[in-house]
């Protein structure tokens, strides 16, 4: 089940497209460019608060998200405020 992004607050992943033709040199520095840029949008999706329905595939410790149901991260049947202590999901 995929939450709305009218009712919830979800974030979308940013991805790289194809670069056109450009001269060498350029294109090497835009690409390097744009992977920084892409690893910390990554970064600031991962470290900001969102609704979600399900566990993050990759969880690192500190992370917080807002539990909604059918994810049971307490497994009380309760959705609220969780954070990963790097083990388990703990609520907040």
């Amino acid at each position: 089940m995929s939450l709305s992004g009218k009712t919830n607050l979800v974030t979308p992943r940013y991805s790289r497209r194809q670069f056109p033709q450009l001269e060498a040199s350029l294109k090497s520095f835009l690409e390097g460019e744009f992977q920084r840029l892409e690893n910390i949008l990554v970064a600031m999706a991962d470290a900001h608060i969102e609704a979600t329905d399900q566990a993050p595939t990759n969880p690192r410790k500190g992370m917080v998200r807002y539990n909604v149901l059918p994810w049971n991260a307490l497994g009380n049947n309760s959705s609220g405020l969780v954070v990963y202590n790097g083990s388990a999901w703990v609520a907040v």
